[in-house]
């Protein structure tokens, strides 16, 4: 049984969204969404908050387990290069900076992807 099927009561829908990006353009970086994505959210957010002068200020993390057919790949070095993550109940941008398969142990069919976040600024490509 799947972390979805386990605990459907736990699964976010409507909040989160998959973009493809460009980084560093004149303008910033460039969100492009892709796909609404359900997700399971890791309540234990972590932060950071940047000791030099100059420093973005705080920098938060966040884990989702995201339904791998939601995904248009569940390779994770493509999902780290080339996405990233939309929460629009909060208005924030999140950059993929690790992508994990989950896998059944027993089967070794992938039941989710977990990316861990962090947040950055991004604009809505035309």
């Amino acid at each position: 049984m799947d972390v979805f099927s386990a605990f459907p009561n736990a699964v976010v829908s409507g909040r989160f969204q998959l973009g493809n990006y460009q980084r560093g353009s004149l303008i910033g970086n460039q969100f492009v969404k892709t796909a609404d994505i359900d997700a399971i959210i890791d309540e234990g957010d972590t932060g950071d908050i940047g000791g030099a002068p100059n420093a973005e200020g705080l920098i938060a993390d966040l884990i989702l387990y995201v339904k791998p057919a939601q995904l248009p790949t569940v390779n994770p070095r493509e999902l780290t290069a080339g996405y990233m993550i939309y929460d629009a109940l909060y208005g924030d941008y999140f950059a993929i900076i690790d992508a994990g398969v989950g896998k059944n142990q027993e089967n070794g069919v992938i039941e989710h992807i977990e990316l861990k976040l962090r947040q950055t600024d991004a604009v809505e490509a035309q």
